[in-house]
Parts: C-alpha cells; structure tokens; sequence
C-alpha cells in the first residue's frame, strides 16, 4: 500500500479521535456531581482514545501493542503508588509542623523522586525489549501530546 493511502486511511481514524476527545471533555465539563460509574467510565474511554492515539503514532505491530500495554499499565500502577505518597505530602499543613517535619518531609519527597527516576528507568529498560529505541521516543513524544490535546480539549469545553 502507498504511503499517501496509508495517510489517507489514517485520516479518519485521527479524525475519529479528535472528535471522541471533543465530546469526552465537554462530558466532563458538563457534568456537575458525577457518580463514580460515570467517573469511571469517562476514564475508561480517555484511557482507551490514549491507547488508540498512541498505538497509532508509534506504529505498534500487533504483537508489540500486546506486550507493551500490560507492562504500561503495570508501570502506570507503581507511578500512580508513589504520586499518591507525594499527595500527601503536598496536603500537609506547614504552619502545624515544625522545622525538622519539614525537613523529613522535604527529604522524603525528593527520596520519592528518586524513586520515580528509578521506576522511569526499570520501564524504559522493559519498553525496548518490546520496542525499538525509535518508537519509544516517539511513544514518549505521543504520550505527552496526547496530554496536551487532552487538556487543551477541557479548557476549550469549559469556555
């Protein structure tokens, strides 16, 4: 097949995205008390758009989209682990602890950033074992923009 009917094929499905993000936000936007089955469920279709984004950037073979995301997701759980130690520590009141507390505190967040450098790395090492250094650039490229169109998506929803 030619590159242009490759391109040409790849339009709608890109197009099909955009839309789809179009009307995730603005669901999101729209809604005021959600439920946690609607809460879930909006995350469950940005998350599969993001696969579909992302699987088509980076080109994944069959083969390579059924090992990658099961190791992503893994690595999506023990990143989720270590924001959630951060949290609490963002949520802390400064003025009720002392000097040395914060100090401890301040130490543990940057220990926690070491850790999720270490954790960047583990998965990087397991990413190019499925995948060629290439499509991890660029898997890291889509990722980032796909954040970026989701974001920009929600703050036009929400004008």
């Amino acid at each position: 097949m030619s590159t242009v009917n490759q391109r040409s094929m790849k339009f709608p499905k890109v197009l099909f995205l955009f839309l789809f993000l179009m009307g995730s936000a603005a669901f999101a936007q729209g809604q005021k008390k959600e439920t946690p089955e609607e809460r879930k469920a909006r995350i469950e279709k940005i998350e599969t758009a993001k696969i579909a984004f992302i699987t088509d950037k980076v080109k994944f073979t069959t083969e390579q989209a059924q090992r990658f995301w099961p190791v992503y997701k893994e690595y999506e759980n023990r990143k989720n682990e270590l924001r959630q130690k951060t949290q609490s520590l963002r949520e802390e009141n400064l003025n009720n602890l002392s000097e040395e507390q914060i100090q401890d505190a301040l130490e543990s967040r940057l220990s926690i950033r070491q850790r999720e450098l270490d954790l960047d790395r583990e998965y990087m090492e397991k990413y190019l074992r499925i995948m060629r250094p290439r499509q991890l650039a660029t898997f890291y490229r889509s990722e980032r923009e796909f954040t970026k169109l989701l974001l920009e998506r929600l703050q036009t929803a929400s004008k």
